[in-house]
């Protein structure tokens, strides 16, 4: 899941999409109400591709941790994201077994499935799945296409030997003699 285009404003609630970048600025765009603003570099951005999750082992990406939780939800979510805070705890240790829940703060889970349900509505999964679709595609389709390159070569190749063999043996045509250095007069020399 690509999130390096999603970023967090600090100051402001919401997730946003980058959409241009500027000399100055960033052109940032609501993930909720489309509004376009500029965002510009003395601002604190953070983008979700870089976030991860504290583990009782090593961090693991944000990104990791959106998609298991959209596998096990389905694309919706159960839990209310500033309901009963146990149940949102519980509903991370479904996604991320292993989560540290010391260092983990209760504001944290909830910016999570907020995040999470911000996505859901701007459709950022589904995107997600066309893209790979996509791109399968576009693999599948470069695979013929060499196969295709391969078989046409191999017959191909044979052929190209000969008409370099005969190239090479042919005698050279034209006889352009080569310019030859003058010496250069005392005189004629810069600063003397």
């Amino acid at each position: 899941m690509d999130l390096s285009k999603i970023i967090s404003i600090t100051g402001k609630s919401g997730l946003y999409r980058v959409v241009a970048q500027g000399r100055q600025a960033l052109i940032a765009e609501s993930l909720a109400d489309k509004k376009r603003i500029p965002v510009h570099s003395s601002v604190r951005v953070s983008s979700l591709d870089e976030v991860s999750m504290y583990t009782k082992g090593d961090d693991v990406l944000l990104s990791t941790v959106l998609e298991k939780l959209h596998a096990l939800e389905k694309g919706k979510l159960s839990v209310d994201p500033k309901g009963d805070l146990e149940v949102l705890y519980d509903k991370l240790g479904e996604a991320l077994p292993n989560y540290d829940r010391d260092r983990i703060y209760s504001s944290d889970v909830r910016k999570f499935f907020m995040w999470y349900q911000m996505l859901v509505a701007a459709g950022i999964f589904e995107e997600d799945k066309k893209a790979k679709k996509k791109a399968g595609a576009e693999k599948e389709e470069k695979d013929k296409d060499k196969k295709k390159v391969k078989g046409t070569a191999a017959k191909s190749a044979p052929k190209k030997k000969a008409a370099t063999a005969k190239r090479t043996t042919a005698p050279k045509t034209g006889g352009a003699s080569k310019a030859k250095a003058k010496p250069m007069h005392k005189g004629a020399q810069r600063g003397s």
